[in-house]
């Protein structure tokens, strides 16, 4: 199930350009969730600002660094990448090493590592960008406590939660020191210290910090504010998976509320409650209902960020997820291996991502009762597993019991 999450921050540069009207219309474009129209005018203004300022301005940096945060957006990692390497190159030599415009870079690079799955770089990118931070704005500012947020969010990544909650509390003592108790900052460490215990079956601790953050953002932003309703969907969440499906349905359709009546019908994040109420009917057995709201979420990723973005074979497995639970399995298989597809594209082979796609289309063939095809997919799921996240990780673990449980079971048929 799709998470929306108050996680990491991609910093998105903002300057007087000398193409203003395409900059304002990438805005635009980007408050109504259309990225790829942000993308378009940022392209466009990146071209205006080349033929005033050159090439190795810090505007066109900043141009070189709202491309790369839009292509992020859509999930086209490989040319975030390199728009943000670009962006660097020009700080580094016209800013130097230590501005902040730089550690923005840094920051920036290191989202993009951990969206691809790739957690050591990322926390390289992050703790260059934390270094800057505190020797220019010292330990205790809004900026450093970011830097600490996102490392603790790939430590959260990698399974390391004592080390992930030690800093996101070190983020927290300082939002709550700075900022004071009631300020939306405060509200998001919360929320990711929150998820932790979320990611460690400790549902209750989670619900704890999300209705901690809740009550934060109702008075400080009100009740009809998208953040707010990010943190009613991570509540559905956990009555969700406390088999709560009817609390889960009402905090669900909180969040689909003010979604559609703040950013409209087809935004992203309006798909995304799409999305998880179809997963609650899923496990209440409402199969017909599940479908027509996955599909919803469907066409609108599809109509906003393209057909290969990762949100779609979020999608695509959800469906499976559905045939899978009446029994059709092969409908099943058909939308795994359509998403593993998408996730092999835009993520590359090894992520953990692929390893997850290869663990569910084992078990479809585990139900199928075609036992060597389902150890083949669990072994390559965790062959990635393994070498990305470690022996250790609770995934990986996961991983090496159903393998335990299969060998069990061709014993018996042999």
């Amino acid at each position: 199930m799709k998470k929306i999450l108050l996680t990491l921050a991609m910093l998105h540069g903002t300057f007087v350009f000398a193409d203003a009207i395409n900059y304002n219309l990438s805005e635009k474009c980007n408050n109504k969730g259309d990225y790829r129209c942000a993308l378009k005018y940022s392209i466009k203004a990146l071209d205006a600002d080349l033929k005033i300022y050159g090439k190795e301005s810090k505007i066109i940096a900043i141009d070189y660094n709202n491309i790369g945060y839009y292509s992020s957006l859509l999930g086209d990692y490989k040319e975030a990448l390199d728009y943000h390497l670009k962006a660097l190159k020009i700080r580094e030599k016209v800013l130097g090493k230590e501005h902040l415009d730089t550690a923005e870079s840094y920051n920036n690079i290191g989202v993009v590592y951990n969206s691809q799955g790739k957690y050591q770089e990322a926390l390289n990118y992050y703790i260059k960008a934390l270094n800057i931070y505190e020797k220019v704005l010292g330990k205790n500012h809004p900026q450093t406590a970011l830097s600490y947020n996102n490392i603790g969010m790939v430590y959260q990544k990698q399974g390391k939660y004592q080390k992930s909650l030690e800093y996101l509390l070190k983020a927290l003592n300082i939002y709550e020191k700075v900022l004071g108790k009631n300020h939306s900052q405060t509200a998001l460490s919360y929320n990711n210290i929150g998820l932790v215990y979320y990611e460690q079956g400790k549902y209750q601790e989670a619900l704890n910090y999300y209705l901690k953050s809740l009550k934060i953002l109702e008075k400080v932003l009100g009740s009809n504010n998208p953040q707010t309703a990010t943190s009613y969907n991570n509540i559905g969440m956990v009555y969700q998976k406390q088999g709560k499906y009817q609390e889960a349905l009402n905090y669900y359709l909180k969040a689909l509320k003010i979604f559609e009546k703040v950013l409209g019908s087809n935004h992203p994040q309006t798909a995304t409650s799409y999305n998880n109420i179809g997963m609650v009917y899923q496990k209440q057995g409402k199969y017909k209902k599940s479908l027509e709201y996955l599909l919803k979420a469907l066409n609108i990723y599809k109509k906003v960020l393209g057909k290969n973005h990762p949100q779609i074979a979020i999608i695509y497995n959800n469906i499976g997820l559905v045939y899978k639970a009446q029994g059709k399995y092969q409908e099943a298989l058909n939308y795994y291996i359509k998403a593993l597809n998408i996730y092999e594209k835009v993520l590359g082979k090894n992520h953990p991502q692929i390893a997850l796609n290869y663990n569910i289309i084992g078990e479809v063939y585990k139900a199928q009762g075609k036992y060597q095809e389902a150890l083949n997919y669990y072994l390559k799921a965790l062959k990635i597993l393994e070498k990305v996240l470690g022996k250790n990780h609770p995934t990986t673990k996961d991983i090496q019991e159903n393998i335990k449980l299969l060998k069990k079971e061709m014993k018996k048929e042999q």
